[in-house]
C-alpha cells in the first residue's frame, strides 16, 4: 500500500514542479481532441463516506491528504485516488474506470481499504468491486446515484451474497460568483452488511437514512491552478452521529 500512495504522490509532486508550459499549449487541441487531464490533492478535517467516519477515531478532527490523478478521452476515464490519515488510523486506494455521456456516468471501482493485507494476497479482505452509476439533469442541478458491492466481504448471515447498495440525491445551487450551496441525502436501500451498520458494528436491517449532508463550497483561480475550500456538516441519522468537515485543496487540469 506505501508503494502506491509513494508513487501517486511522486507523480502529484512531479506535476507540481514541473513547468506547465507544455500543457498551455496544447490545452485547446486537448479539449478539441476529447482528451482531458486532472491532478489534484486536497487536505480534510475528517474523512466520512456515506455518512461514516472512516477512520474510526471518533474524534472531530482526523486529518486526511487525498491526491487524485485522472486522464479521460471522449468521455472514457481513468482515476487513481488515495486518502491517507495523518496518524495513519485509515488508508485506502481506489481505481476507478468509467464512461460518461448525456448526464449518465457508469464506473467501476477497485478499493483497496486494508492496507495490513497485501494489494492481492486476499482480495476480499483488502479490496472491494464496485459499480456505481449516477444520472445529472441537464437543466437542474440534480444528481442521482446507485452504488453496488459486486465483489466484497458482503454476506447475509445465510451465506448468500447480499450486493450491498447505496442510493443518493445531490442538489447544488450555485450564488453567481460567490459560492455554491450542495445538499445531499444518502440511504440504505436495504440490508447493506458491506457498509451499513450500528454503533456496535452489527449490521442495520432494511432500509437507513444514512448520509444528510448540507456543504458550501468555492473554487479559486490562481493562474492555472484551482485552489477548491468546502465546508460541510453532516448527520448519520442511522447512528446519530454529526461531523464537521473541511476541505482545501489545489488542482491542475484541462
Amino acid at each position: 500500500m506505501k508503494r502506491h500512495i509513494t508513487i501517486l504522490m511522486a507523480a502529484l509532486l512531479a506535476s507540481i514542479g514541473t513547468p506547465f508550459t507544455g500543457f498551455a499549449q496544447t490545452d485547446d487541441d486537448d479539449s478539441q481532441n476529447g482528451f482531458e487531464w486532472s491532478i489534484s490533492a486536497d487536505v480534510t478535517s475528517n474523512y466520512i463516506w456515506r455518512g461514516y467516519e472512516q477512520g474510526d477515531t471518533g474524534k472531530f478532527f482526523n486529518f486526511n491528504v487525498q491526491p487524485c490523478v485522472s486522464v479521460g478521452y471522449k468521455g472514457l476515464y481513468l482515476e487513481l485516488w488515495n486518502t491517507t490519515a495523518f496518524n495513519g488510523s485509515y488508508n485506502e486506494f481506489d481505481i476507478t474506470l468509467g464512461y460518461s455521456i448525456a448526464g449518465f456516468d457508469l464506473s467501476v471501482s477497485d478499493y483497496y481499504f486494508d492496507y495490513d493485507c497485501r494489494y492481492f494476497r486476499n482480495y476480499k479482505a483488502s479490496h472491494s468491486l464496485n459499480a456505481t452509476l449516477s444520472y445529472t439533469f441537464e437543466r437542474f442541478p440534480l444528481t442521482l446515484t446507485w452504488a453496488t458491492a459486486l465483489v466484497a466481504d458482503d454476506y447475509y448471515e445465510s451465506g448468500r451474497r447480499a450486493y450491498s447498495s447505496y442510493v443518493e440525491a445531490s442538489y447544488t445551487h450555485s450564488f453567481d460568483n460567490l459560492f455554491d450551496v450542495t445538499a445531499t441525502v444518502g440511504a440504505s436501500p436495504y440490508t447493506a452488511p458491506y457498509w451499513c451498520l450500528d454503533r456496535e458494528g452489527e449490521v442495520l436491517q432494511g432500509f437507513n437514512f444514512t448520509n444528510l449532508e448540507l456543504g458550501i463550497g468555492r473554487e479559486f483561480e490562481a493562474g492555472c491552478v484551482t485552489i477548491p475550500v468546502s465546508v460541510k456538516y453532516i448527520y448519520n441519522p442511522a447512528i446519530h452521529r454529526n461531523y464537521g468537515v473541511l476541505s482545501v485543496g489545489v488542482a491542475f487540469g484541462n
